[in-house]
């Protein structure tokens, strides 16, 4: 018998049924990447419901989902794959292609199967086995039992211990050299010079020291973060798109990667992602008060008013009242204190 939620995600998917024929017939780039990002607004409804939970959405939406066991780690893939398609058909000047459409394709039939489950019924932990039921099995002939293997004599044993300890030693140097690397790595003089150069208003010079420490740390999200915001600053919202989605993809565990692309998002008006983006950067540091003031600011422009004061509360007074009677639409946030170690990006 269904549940509540399981009517009510059930609906909400129905609903969306539009969109993916809407996809299913689609010619146009700009069609596509429209239909995309509908039928998802309307999964992701379908799956709130079914977790009874208005707050999370996008992967962090899934991931809960996962973890009840409500969602089979296959069905979690295809509505991961498929978020990551229309979050990307969502971006300026993307194009939709043929395997962001079949994402969704997929997405539609594993959450069609999920829907049609009994309550209380878990999502199977594995593909049903396929082979015959029952194998006759062959008796195996009788063998006599090995020897026990000789005792290690106490010479050998010495030597083993011997290199153990070497071993050891030479993976702490190892791992102290590879320390230091990443600390000069992560400091180098583009990275200060590039701080410096931001906190005084040069944005020419911090631009050129935040590509030059990009170059020499590539795996390093902060250059990335700096380029990003002086971007939107200028009003280059390719260049700071792309620079902030970059410095999530290099580090997705960084807090202020999310936060600052999540900003970006909520000042061009695409609220629905800011809000996603500033979850993720809320679960990844709770404590952040400005992730947690504009995450109310989101909330305000979807006109989630409820949900919103509540983030509000939880922020405390900062920048961010100032959304609170601004009308729904792009929210120009204000010039922030120079990024870094004690003021990180807004």
């Amino acid at each position: 018998m269904a549940t509540d939620g399981q009517r009510t995600a059930r609906a909400a998917f129905d609903a969306a049924r539009v969109s993916f024929d809407r996809l299913a017939r689609a010619v146009e780039p700009g069609e596509i990447g429209g239909a995309l990002t509908e039928a998802w607004a309307g999964t992701e409804d379908a799956l709130r419901a079914l977790a009874g939970s208005q707050v999370l959405g996008g992967v962090a939406l899934v991931r809960e989902l996962r973890q009840r066991n409500l969602l089979a780690l296959d069905d979690a893939h295809a509505l991961v794959d498929f978020h990551a398609a229309a979050e990307r058909a969502a971006s300026e000047g993307y194009v939709a292609s043929a395997a962001d459409v079949e994402s969704a394709r997929a997405a539609r039939e594993h959450l069609t199967r999920v829907l049609a489950r009994d309550a209380g019924s878990e999502a199977p932990r594995q593909a049903p086995y396929s082979g015959p039921i029952s194998t006759p099995v062959t008796p195996r002939p009788a063998v006599d039992p090995l020897p026990p293997p000789p005792p290690i004599p106490p010479s050998a044993r010495s030597n083993t211990l011997a290199a153990a300890l070497v071993l050891v030693a030479v993976l702490a140097v190892l791992g102290a050299v590879g320390y230091y690397a990443l600390t000069f790595n992560r400091e180098s003089s583009a990275l200060r010079t590039g701080r410096a150069a931001f906190a005084a208003g040069d944005r020419l010079t911090a631009r050129n020291a935040f590509a030059s420490a990009a170059g020499e740390a590539p795996a390093l999200a902060e250059p990335h973060i700096y380029l990003g915001r002086i971007a939107r600053d200028e009003g280059d919202r390719a260049t700071a798109s792309a620079e902030l989605r970059r410095a999530v993809e290099l580090e997705p565990a960084n807090y202020l990667a999310h936060r600052e692309l999540a900003a970006y998002l909520l000042s061009t008006g695409q609220a629905e992602l800011a809000r996603s983006f500033y979850q993720r950067a809320i679960e990844l540091n709770p404590a952040d008060k400005v992730s947690l003031g504009y995450m109310a600011c989101a909330l305000h422009r979807l006109g989630r008013t409820d949900l919103a004061v509540r983030f509000f509360q939880r922020a405390g007074p900062g920048e961010w009242d100032s959304c609170k009677a601004t009308p729904p639409g792009p929210l120009p946030l204000p010039a922030a204190a120079a990024p870094g170690p004690s003021a990180p990006p807004r």
